[in-house]
C-alpha cells in the first residue's frame, strides 16, 4: 500500500502540483490549505492538522507551506512579517515533525537554494531556511530510520507568467523520483550558467 501524504501549503504554486503528483501516482493525499483550514502561525492549528493527520494514518509530511521572502531590508520588516515567517517557515514544519514524528516514515522539506547561499536582501528568509537545513540535518543524524529529503530549488515557474523559472513539472518529476529513491537531498538550480 503506497504512503498517505500530508502536504502543507497544498492550495496554491508548489504544493498544489506536488499534491497532484502524489495523487496521479496513486498515494492518498492529505491537504493542508493555509489559512482557510489551519493557520501554521496558530499551535491549536497545528495540533488540529496533526489530529487529522493521525486519523489519516499519514506516514509521510511534505513541509512546503513558506512564506517567500519580500524582497525588502531587514530594517523595513515589520514584528507581525518576523513573527509570520519564523512561524510557517521554521517553527511549524519543527512541530509537525515533532507531533509525527513516530507515525513518520519519511519527510520531505521543501527548502530554498537561499538555504545553501546567501543573499541580500533576503536576510529572514535566509535564517528560516538555514534553520530548516539544520533542524533536518541534525534530525537525519538522530533518526536514521527516518527518510528525510531537502529540496533546495531556485525560481519555479508554478504561474504561467513567471519568467526566468524552471518549469513546475519537471520539478515535481523530480521531487517524487528523489522521494521513491530516498534520497537524502535534490538541488534544483535552474539558473543559467
Amino acid at each position: 500500500m503506497k504512503d498517505t501524504i500530508l502536504i502543507t501549503g497544498a492550495s496554491s504554486g508548489l504544493g498544489k502540483f506536488l499534491s497532484n503528483k502524489f495523487k496521479s501516482q496513486g498515494h492518498r493525499v492529505l491537504e493542508h490549505m493555509g489559512r482557510q483550514q489551519y493557520n501554521l502561525n496558530n499551535l491549536e492549528h497545528i495540533h488540529s492538522l496533526v489530529e487529522d493527520a493521525k486519523k489519516e494514518n499519514v506516514s509521510v509530511l511534505i513541509n512546503n507551506a513558506a512564506i517567500v521572502c519580500p524582497d525588502i531590508p531587514f530594517e523595513e520588516y515589520d514584528i507581525n512579517l518576523i513573527e509570520s515567517m519564523l512561524g510557517v517557515n521554521l517553527t511549524a514544519p519543527i512541530m509537525l515533525s515533532f507531533l509525527l514524528i513516530n507515525q513518520l516514515s519519511g519527510i520531505i522539506n521543501i527548502n530554498s537554494m537561499v538555504g545553501l547561499e546567501v543573499k541580500k536582501p533576503r536576510t529572514l528568509y535566509s535564517a528560516t531556511k538555514w534553520g530548516l537545513r539544520g533542524f533536518s540535518n541534525s534530525l537525519k543524524l538522530e533518526k536514521e530510520c527516518l527518510n528525510i529529503l531537502d529540496v533546495y530549488p531556485t525560481n519555479i515557474r508554478t504561474t504561467p507568467d513567471r519568467k526566468n523559472a524552471m518549469d513546475v513539472e519537471m520539478v515535481v518529476d523530480k521531487i517524487y523520483q528523489s522521494y521513491r529513491n530516498k534520497e537524502e537531498e535534490l538541488i534544483l538550480d535552474g539558473r543559467k550558467k
